[in-house]
């Protein structure tokens, strides 16, 4: 155990000098690798985070600013001088740990999560591995952002040593190979693993052109083999076990006590619809006014399980619909049915990332007409998202912002929430999923003050079924939609009195 955290401590120091080594891009970095721990656990108040190999805090600081200073979280730092630095930040519910021996030092089975930043990428890591799951809860994950062997930088300096020793690398420290860590990681216990490749903007891009550079860089990352040369992996894994987690309630606002009407258009979505009642009610109960599902002529027994909420929370209500079919449609007839003073619109297999959703009510409270959760920003968190897909958003949204006087990043999402009379006055045209596209776009058209959120997409697993959209029958339509708005928005800008023309909080 002396050698590994020898072998920890190394690595600590490497990354601390690297991180202030590049001061004008590290504090973007690891604010977005901070919030990448938040979107993949989406962390409740309460829960417990060991951060190995702190440093002086760089990362800490950023960890306890994205989680509010809500979550408990022990800094394990294997050098006195760091530890004393970090202690000397006072940052708030932060515990500092000097390590020697991580089975020693830490209790077993402490904590919900377990989170490092270029630590984990040494020859011992297989030990440090089982460590890790020691000190998990059963049901406790762990994310780590390591270096990828196969980006050319640290191909050149992992097997060209003199050069490695030369830029300043750990004598232990390797680049990390995908499968082999995941045959690792398996044998050590954890399940659901996920190797991902991460992160394509070198540290040494000049800081102005980061935002320039995040919409190729996300298509970049998402790119068949050119994705394999990301200058990071992140690590997501978990430990086999109950999860029991806090039940906390994530309503904040008072004055929005029963103000939200919640509408969900559904087809075939039998499997998703109670996840994502429960999880409404159990962190947002105080805000709902109803829920409302739209059955859009179902197959499946959608309709049945949404009656069956209904039967013990009389704020569930069912709409039936019949053919056609349609999302534009089924939002047609949900906005006409709400009577709350807001309207939450999201789709049915977004449970899992309902307390994301408290980032959206934190807008209107602070004054925002509404706010759009955003996939597209470094701040988000993209998990096997198509690249078909990607691609064609990105291109749609470029086309967008080049025909209209905006500057959006992802106002095609089907996660909106807005006072409810923008979506009960607004003339929706498309029928089907393009209808996403007019209701993030035609209110900022009309001058309304709309905030874009990030937000995680994470792709369907086999428990929540199968989706619908398909890109090639659905391009069309949002073309058609943009197409059409782009000349209403020209009409009106040059008849009198035309109204304002607003851009999208950013």
């Amino acid at each position: 155990m002396f050698n590994l955290c020898r072998n920890l401590g190394e690595m600590e120091q490497t990354r601390e000098t690297y991180w202030e080594s590049h001061p004008g891009t590290s504090s973007i970095k690891l604010r977005w690798r901070a919030l990448a721990v938040r979107h993949c656990f989406h962390v409740l108040p309460g829960e417990s985070i060991l951060e190995i190999g702190a440093g002086s805090g760089l990362w800490t600081g950023h960890l306890t600013a994205v989680h509010r200073g809500e979550n408990p979280i022990t800094a394990a730092v294997f050098d006195d001088g760091f530890a004393e630095r970090l202690a000397s930040r006072n940052l708030p519910n932060t515990r500092v740990v000097r390590v020697r021996d991580l089975s020693r030092d830490l209790p077993e089975e402490s904590f919900d999560y377990i989170v490092g930043t270029a630590i984990l990428c040494h020859d011992r890591y297989p030990q440090t591995l089982r460590a890790l799951y020691s000190l998990l809860k059963p049901g406790g994950q762990i994310l780590f952002f390591e270096a990828n062997y196969w980006n050319p930088q640290v191909w050149v300096k992992n097997n060209i040593k003199p050069i490695g020793r030369w830029a300043g690398q750990a004598r232990c420290q390797i680049g990390m190979r995908k499968y082999h860590l995941l045959k690792i990681a398996s044998q050590q216990g954890f399940t659901r693993v996920d190797i991902i490749p991460y992160d394509i903007v070198h540290a040494n891009t000049p800081r102005f052109l980061i935002p320039r550079l995040q919409s190729l860089a996300f298509i970049l990352e998402h790119t068949p083999l050119v994705r394999e040369f990301c200058g990071t992996l992140y690590i997501w894994a978990t430990k086999p076990g109950v999860r029991q987690r806090p039940r906390v309630s994530l309503a904040t606002h008072p004055e929005l006590a029963r103000s939200t009407s919640v509408v969900v258009p559904c087809h075939n979505e039998e499997m998703n619809v109670p996840r994502l009642i429960g999880a409404l009610l159990e962190y947002y109960d105080p805000y709902i006014h109803e829920i409302i599902i739209v059955n859009d002529n179902s197959t499946d027994g959608t309709a049945a399980a949404a009656l069956e909420a209904a039967r013990t929370e009389p704020r569930v209500k069912l709409i039936n619909r019949t053919a056609p079919n349609g999302v534009g449609r089924a939002l047609r007839d949900g906005y006409r049915f709400a009577t709350g003073r807001y309207i939450l619109t999201m789709d049915s297999d977004f449970a899992h990332i309902v307390p994301e959703l408290r980032d959206l009510f934190d807008a209107v409270a602070e004054g925002c007409d509404g706010a759009i959760g955003s996939r597209f920003s470094h701040e988000s968190l993209l998990v096997n998202y198509p690249f078909v897909k990607i691609l064609c958003n990105r291109a749609f949204h470029l086309l967008l912002n080049l025909l209209l006087p905006t500057h959006v990043r992802d106002i095609s999402n089907n996660l909106k929430l807005y006072r409810a009379e923008i979506l009960k006055n607004l003339q929706i045209r498309e029928n089907h999923f393009a209808a996403n596209a007019e209701t993030g776009l035609k209110p900022i058209l009309a001058g309304y003050r709309l905030r874009e959120v990030p937000i995680s997409w994470i792709n369907r697993t086999v428990d929540m079924g199968s989706s619908t959209f398909r890109i090639a029958g659905v391009a069309p339509n949002y073309f058609r939609a943009l197409m059409s708005t782009v000349r209403d928005a020209w009409r009106n800008r040059a008849a009198p009195g035309a109204e304002r023309i607003a851009q999208a909080d950013q």
